[in-house]
Protein backbone atom coordinates (compact mmCIF):
# COMPACT_ATOMS: atom_id res chain seq x y z
CA UNK A 1 0.00 0.00 0.00
CA UNK A 2 2.80 2.43 1.06
CA UNK A 3 4.70 1.40 -2.49
CA UNK A 4 1.65 2.25 -4.55
CA UNK A 5 1.07 5.86 -2.65
CA UNK A 6 4.52 6.70 -3.71
CA UNK A 7 4.47 5.48 -6.80
CA UNK A 8 1.18 7.21 -7.67
CA UNK A 9 2.83 10.63 -5.75
CA UNK A 10 5.83 10.34 -7.57
CA UNK A 11 4.57 12.66 -10.81
CA UNK A 12 3.15 15.13 -8.30
CA UNK A 13 6.21 15.69 -6.30
CA UNK A 14 8.23 16.30 -9.46
CA UNK A 15 5.86 18.52 -10.84
CA UNK A 16 7.19 22.40 -10.62
CA UNK A 17 4.18 23.46 -12.31
CA UNK A 18 2.52 26.46 -9.91
CA UNK A 19 5.53 26.64 -7.45
CA UNK A 20 6.22 30.39 -9.03
CA UNK A 21 2.90 31.42 -8.13
CA UNK A 22 2.66 29.84 -4.47
CA UNK A 23 6.09 31.70 -3.84
CA UNK A 24 4.54 34.89 -5.16
CA UNK A 25 1.32 34.57 -2.87
CA UNK A 26 4.05 33.81 0.24
CA UNK A 27 6.36 36.93 -0.62
CA UNK A 28 3.26 39.30 -1.70
CA UNK A 29 2.14 40.79 1.87
CA UNK A 30 5.47 41.43 2.86
CA UNK A 31 6.28 43.53 -0.73
CA UNK A 32 2.87 45.09 -0.23
CA UNK A 33 4.32 46.40 3.39
CA UNK A 34 7.37 47.76 2.41
CA UNK A 35 5.77 49.25 -0.50
CA UNK A 36 3.32 51.22 1.72
CA UNK A 37 5.70 52.03 4.08
CA UNK A 38 8.11 53.27 1.75
CA UNK A 39 5.16 55.54 0.05
CA UNK A 40 4.02 56.70 3.70
CA UNK A 41 7.68 57.81 4.49
CA UNK A 42 7.88 59.79 1.12
CA UNK A 43 4.53 61.54 1.69
CA UNK A 44 5.67 62.52 5.39
CA UNK A 45 8.68 64.22 3.94
CA UNK A 46 6.75 65.44 1.33
CA UNK A 47 4.31 67.07 3.92
CA UNK A 48 7.14 68.59 6.19
CA UNK A 49 8.82 69.68 2.83
CA UNK A 50 5.26 72.01 2.11
CA UNK A 51 4.90 72.71 5.73
CA UNK A 52 8.36 74.31 5.86
CA UNK A 53 7.79 76.18 2.33
CA UNK A 54 4.39 77.14 3.56
CA UNK A 55 5.29 78.82 6.82
CA UNK A 56 8.25 80.72 4.97
CA UNK A 57 5.25 82.07 2.57
CA UNK A 58 3.62 82.97 5.65
CA UNK A 59 5.94 84.69 7.23
CA UNK A 60 7.06 87.03 4.71
CA UNK A 61 3.67 88.51 4.40
CA UNK A 62 3.55 88.47 8.58
CA UNK A 63 6.80 91.18 8.37
CA UNK A 64 5.33 93.19 6.48
CA UNK A 65 2.08 93.80 8.76
CA UNK A 66 -0.35 94.23 6.25
CA UNK A 67 -3.91 93.74 7.26
CA UNK A 68 -5.81 92.84 4.48
CA UNK A 69 -9.85 93.96 4.13
CA UNK A 70 -12.77 91.91 4.64
CA UNK A 71 -13.39 91.91 0.97
CA UNK A 72 -10.10 89.71 0.28
CA UNK A 73 -11.49 87.31 2.12
CA UNK A 74 -15.13 87.30 0.76
CA UNK A 75 -14.02 88.15 -3.21
CA UNK A 76 -14.71 84.70 -5.56
CA UNK A 77 -17.05 82.99 -3.48
CA UNK A 78 -15.28 83.20 -0.06
CA UNK A 79 -12.51 80.69 -1.73
CA UNK A 80 -9.81 82.63 0.93
CA UNK A 81 -11.91 82.35 3.84
CA UNK A 82 -12.22 78.69 3.27
CA UNK A 83 -9.08 78.63 3.71
CA UNK A 84 -8.24 79.32 7.02
CA UNK A 85 -8.54 77.23 9.87
CA UNK A 86 -11.20 76.98 11.71
CA UNK A 87 -9.46 77.67 14.80
CA UNK A 88 -8.40 81.23 13.53
CA UNK A 89 -11.76 81.99 11.74
CA UNK A 90 -11.98 84.51 14.70
CA UNK A 91 -8.94 85.98 14.44
CA UNK A 92 -7.74 89.57 12.73
CA UNK A 93 -7.49 89.98 9.11
CA UNK A 94 -3.87 89.85 9.27
CA UNK A 95 -3.08 86.48 10.96
CA UNK A 96 -6.02 84.85 9.11
CA UNK A 97 -3.99 85.70 5.93
CA UNK A 98 -0.76 84.23 7.51
CA UNK A 99 -2.66 81.11 8.36
CA UNK A 100 -4.55 81.47 4.51
CA UNK A 101 -1.26 81.27 3.18
CA UNK A 102 0.27 78.48 5.15
CA UNK A 103 -2.77 76.25 4.66
CA UNK A 104 -2.41 76.88 1.03
CA UNK A 105 0.79 75.90 0.43
CA UNK A 106 0.42 72.80 2.33
CA UNK A 107 -1.16 71.46 -0.32
CA UNK A 108 -4.21 70.05 1.88
CA UNK A 109 -1.15 67.33 3.17
CA UNK A 110 -1.57 68.58 6.94
CA UNK A 111 -4.63 69.57 8.69
CA UNK A 112 -3.98 73.24 10.34
CA UNK A 113 -6.97 72.65 12.66
CA UNK A 114 -4.76 69.45 14.51
CA UNK A 115 -1.54 71.55 14.25
CA UNK A 116 -0.53 74.26 16.99
CA UNK A 117 1.35 77.44 15.78
CA UNK A 118 3.30 79.31 18.15
CA UNK A 119 4.70 82.52 18.19
CA UNK A 120 7.13 83.99 20.05
CA UNK A 121 8.04 88.31 19.98
CA UNK A 122 11.38 89.46 20.93
CA UNK A 123 12.42 93.42 20.84
CA UNK A 124 15.73 92.25 19.00
CA UNK A 125 17.99 89.39 18.32
CA UNK A 126 20.36 88.36 21.03
CA UNK A 127 23.33 89.99 19.31
CA UNK A 128 21.23 93.63 18.75
CA UNK A 129 21.58 95.65 22.14
CA UNK A 130 20.28 98.53 20.39
CA UNK A 131 16.43 98.40 21.61
CA UNK A 132 13.71 99.08 19.47
CA UNK A 133 14.45 101.07 15.99
CA UNK A 134 13.56 104.77 16.29
CA UNK A 135 14.12 108.19 14.55
CA UNK A 136 17.58 109.91 15.48
CA UNK A 137 16.19 113.51 15.39
CA UNK A 138 19.42 114.86 16.78
CA UNK A 139 21.93 112.76 14.80
CA UNK A 140 23.70 111.98 18.84
CA UNK A 141 23.15 107.97 18.33
CA UNK A 142 20.90 107.20 21.13
CA UNK A 143 17.44 107.53 21.69
CA UNK A 144 16.02 110.82 23.30
CA UNK A 145 12.42 111.33 25.02
CA UNK A 146 10.22 112.84 21.98
CA UNK A 147 12.12 110.83 18.98
CA UNK A 148 9.47 108.76 17.70
CA UNK A 149 10.16 104.93 17.83
CA UNK A 150 8.76 101.33 16.85
CA UNK A 151 6.87 100.09 19.94
CA UNK A 152 7.17 96.19 18.92
CA UNK A 153 5.63 94.76 22.55
CA UNK A 154 2.91 97.47 22.71
CA UNK A 155 4.23 98.73 25.92
CA UNK A 156 3.95 102.38 25.09
CA UNK A 157 7.65 102.71 26.25
CA UNK A 158 10.71 102.13 24.17
CA UNK A 159 12.50 99.10 25.61
CA UNK A 160 15.87 96.85 24.97
CA UNK A 161 16.39 93.23 23.65
CA UNK A 162 14.21 90.46 25.18
CA UNK A 163 10.85 88.40 24.62
CA UNK A 164 7.99 90.27 25.49
CA UNK A 165 5.31 88.79 24.33
CA UNK A 166 3.85 84.72 22.53
CA UNK A 167 1.14 82.71 22.11
CA UNK A 168 -0.32 79.23 20.82
CA UNK A 169 -3.01 78.08 18.92
CA UNK A 170 -5.37 81.31 17.93
CA UNK A 171 -3.53 82.74 20.10
CA UNK A 172 -0.88 83.52 18.73
CA UNK A 173 0.35 86.98 16.89
CA UNK A 174 2.20 87.98 14.61
CA UNK A 175 3.67 90.55 16.21
CA UNK A 176 3.91 94.63 15.51
CA UNK A 177 6.06 96.69 13.03
CA UNK A 178 9.63 95.53 13.90
CA UNK A 179 9.26 93.12 16.26
CA UNK A 180 11.53 89.89 15.63
CA UNK A 181 9.09 86.66 15.45
CA UNK A 182 9.36 83.45 15.89
CA UNK A 183 7.07 80.63 14.28
CA UNK A 184 6.97 77.35 15.27
CA UNK A 185 4.47 75.22 14.03
CA UNK A 186 4.06 71.56 15.54
CA UNK A 187 2.09 68.67 14.16
CA UNK A 188 1.67 64.85 14.67
CA UNK A 189 1.58 62.68 11.64
CA UNK A 190 -0.30 59.96 12.20
CA UNK A 191 0.95 56.44 11.10
CA UNK A 192 -1.24 53.95 8.82
CA UNK A 193 1.75 51.27 8.14
CA UNK A 194 2.41 49.35 11.71
CA UNK A 195 6.47 48.81 10.28
CA UNK A 196 7.06 53.09 9.76
CA UNK A 197 5.50 53.51 13.50
CA UNK A 198 7.30 50.63 14.97
CA UNK A 199 10.81 51.92 13.64
CA UNK A 200 9.99 55.87 13.38
CA UNK A 201 7.05 56.97 14.98
CA UNK A 202 6.38 57.10 19.05
CA UNK A 203 3.37 56.13 20.59
CA UNK A 204 0.08 57.98 20.30
CA UNK A 205 -1.56 58.64 22.75
CA UNK A 206 -5.28 59.14 21.15
CA UNK A 207 -4.77 56.06 19.03
CA UNK A 208 -3.45 52.99 22.12
CA UNK A 209 -1.49 50.65 20.14
CA UNK A 210 -0.82 53.05 17.02
CA UNK A 211 1.66 55.37 16.47
CA UNK A 212 2.82 58.79 15.39
CA UNK A 213 5.63 60.87 13.59
CA UNK A 214 6.14 64.61 15.58
CA UNK A 215 6.78 67.37 12.63
CA UNK A 216 8.05 70.59 13.53
CA UNK A 217 8.82 73.79 11.27
CA UNK A 218 10.56 77.46 12.16
CA UNK A 219 10.95 80.24 10.93
CA UNK A 220 12.49 83.52 12.34
CA UNK A 221 11.83 86.72 10.92
CA UNK A 222 12.07 90.26 11.64
CA UNK A 223 8.88 92.98 10.79
CA UNK A 224 9.42 96.06 8.51
CA UNK A 225 10.43 98.88 11.18
CA UNK A 226 7.96 101.61 11.44
CA UNK A 227 9.67 104.41 13.10
CA UNK A 228 7.13 106.96 11.99
CA UNK A 229 5.44 107.32 15.62
CA UNK A 230 2.40 105.11 14.58
CA UNK A 231 1.84 101.30 15.20
CA UNK A 232 -0.26 98.46 15.23
CA UNK A 233 -1.16 98.52 18.88
CA UNK A 234 -4.38 98.84 19.79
Amino acid sequence: MIGWLAKRSRPFVRDRRGAVAIEYALLLPVLLLFSFGILEVSLCMASLATLEGGLKQASRFGITSQTPDDNVFTDNGGALAAQVPTAFAGRDNRTKMIMAILNVNTLNLIDLNTADLKTQTFDSFSQIQTGEPFTDANNNGTWDPGESFSDTNCNKTRDGPGAKSGGSGAAADAGASGAIVVYTVTYNWRVITPIVGKFLGIPDPSRPGRYMIPMMARMVVKNEPNISGSSFCK
